[in-house]
């Protein structure tokens, strides 16, 4: 003789709640064996270049002088962390620079080479296996400092020049192993410098090209 109906029904809902429970219980050891990807899996990355370094002259309203840069090897290092569009970072760059001033109301020159350095914040694109394309953004700060020679130039002409520096760059990847890659980069910079004594028409921003080669390696976390 079978059970009826309405006691078999009660005895499925009364079982409704242990079920819920033993289904929430496996649910919870399910999520503590199988975790959410963690943050410290991001990568951090050091990468090191030398390139060869082309800029425009300036005009240096504060001491009335023309400076005429010439060519010069600018060495490059970049610490950044990965995120999941591409990599933040810090860049640090030098580049000793020959340097001619020219008076502008005296016709005195004085030769000898000055240090650029910059210092930026970056964006780059994601680093992938294989061959692959690079994009980078920079923005920061370029400073004229520690000016050196055999021609005798005034105090103001030895203190440090300030520019805001916008630079753009593209260039391609190789991938040299699971950790390490290397880098072609032609980076395009705009320097803005300090406008003070600047006549009308003088432009107080330049123009710089670099074609660098560097090394990328990965020092932590996953690509």
């Amino acid at each position: 003789m079978g059970i009826p109906r309405t006691q078999r029904d009660r005895r499925q809902l009364a079982l409704l709640p242990l079920l819920c429970v033993t289904l929430a219980s496996i649910a919870d050891a399910q999520l503590i064996k199988v975790p959410a990807p963690s943050t410290a899996r991001r990568p951090i990355t050091l990468s090191v270049s030398s390139g060869f370094l082309q800029t425009e002259g300036r005009i240096d309203g504060q001491t009335g002088t023309v400076w005429s840069l010439g060519e010069a090897a600018q060495h490059r290092l970049m610490v950044d962390v990965g995120l999941r569009s591409g990599a933040l970072g810090l860049t640090a760059s030098t580049a000793r620079v020959p340097i001619v001033r020219q008076g502008i109301e005296a016709q005195r020159r004085s030769d000898g080479t000055i240090q650029l350095r910059q210092l930026l914040a970056t964006f780059r694109t994601l680093e992938q296996m294989g061959p692959h394309q690079i994009v980078e953004l920079g923005a920061g700060l370029s400073q004229w400092a520690d000016d050196q020679g055999t021609d005798p130039v005034t105090t103001d002409e030895r203190s440090a020049r300030n520019a805001l520096t916008l630079v753009v760059g593209y260039g391609f990847g190789f991938s040299l192993g699971p950790k390490a890659s290397l880098t072609l980069v032609q980076d395009y910079a705009t320097l803005w410098g300090p406008k003070d004594g600047l006549s009308a028409g003088e432009r107080r921003s330049q123009r710089q090209y670099v074609t660098r080669l560097g090394l990328r390696y990965r020092l932590s976390g996953a690509r």
